[in-house]
């Protein structure tokens, strides 16, 4: 009997030890749980709203893209954000809520207070809102004071708008300065708005030399349609050495994302050009395509 009451305490004894253990590994589990999602409204909804084009978000969250907002979620955290009076981010992520979920009327109310609150991003946004609304003056004085505190998107809006005369006179010098700094804050639009400007010769002297740095610029970050013109100067030798090798790799480059001229120029065989153009085979090389002719 004695063994056998030695062995059922010992038993329980266990059974009491695997309890406890099992309860301290809980209440370590447990404040961690709650610590993690224990977050302020303000930072809830940093983290589910945060923009990369703002320069002004909370870096100690990841970016969220658009379509990746959850909608519901973040609605919730960024209204209590704003009732408990968070400041200009916090009201402006709310306004990108809003705006996925296709409430486009309270989104613009509180971009324009996040804009009044000097929130630079919420400026460039509540600029192209009013701007759909035809009021480009106020559009552009909005690009000009979100571009001043170093905003790309500012930047980049702000040569649009000189260049095509929104909001003021077209200046063609003055769209040429922005497109440079948006590129230099490597924007890949800026650098290829800028390409097709050097290229073209219209508002600024060409400059195909240059024009062939900003579209490798460009393309270098992404952009297919300067991969197209690079490929096209490089086939010519227009502002840089012919390298049909080159321009090859770069219409490839171009095909793999889907762009349907650049396919057409890997499979056109030159002996068909050369047929419908007149021209000799051997004289293929000389064929370029005219700059109103390319991908802008």
């Amino acid at each position: 009997m004695k063994n056998r009451s030695s062995k059922r305490i010992s038993a329980i004894n266990a059974i009491l030890l695997t309890a406890v253990s099992l309860l301290s590994i809980a209440a370590i589990a447990i404040p961690s749980a709650r610590a993690a999602s224990a977050l302020l409204p303000a930072d809830q909804c940093d983290a589910e709203a945060g923009s990369e084009h703002d320069l002004q978000r909370n870096l100690a969250f990841r970016p969220v893209a658009t379509d990746d907002i959850r909608i519901g979620i973040a609605l919730s955290a960024c209204r209590e954000a704003y009732n408990q009076g968070s400041g200009p981010r916090q009201t402006f992520e709310l306004a990108r809520v809003l705006h996925a979920a296709g409430q486009q009327g309270q989104a613009m109310a509180m971009l324009e207070k996040a804009a009044k609150g000097n929130h630079a991003i919420a400026m460039v946004n509540y600029a192209v809102m009013l701007g759909e609304r035809g009021d480009h003056v106020a559009e552009f004085a909005l690009y000009q004071k979100a571009a001043a505190t170093g905003n790309i998107l500012a930047a980049y809006n702000l040569g649009v708008a000189y260049r095509d005369g929104i909001g003021a006179p077209a200046n063609g010098a003055l769209a040429a300065q922005w497109f440079e700094r948006a590129s230099t804050a490597k924007d890949n639009l800026g650098a290829f708005n800028l390409a097709v400007m050097l290229d073209e010769g219209t508002q600024i002297p060409e400059d195909n030399g240059k024009a062939a740095q900003f579209y490798k610029l460009a393309a270098d970050r992404g952009n297919v349609d300067a991969m197209v013109n690079l490929g096209l100067m490089l086939e010519s030798g227009e502002g840089v050495t012919a390298d049909t090798v080159a321009a090859a790799a770069m219409f490839s480059k171009a095909a793999e994302k889907g762009d349907a001229f650049a396919q057409t120029r890997l499979i056109q065989p030159a002996a068909a050009t050369a047929a419908a153009t007149g021209v000799e085979p051997s004289e293929q090389a000389s064929l370029a395509i005219a700059k109103a002719g390319r991908v802008k």
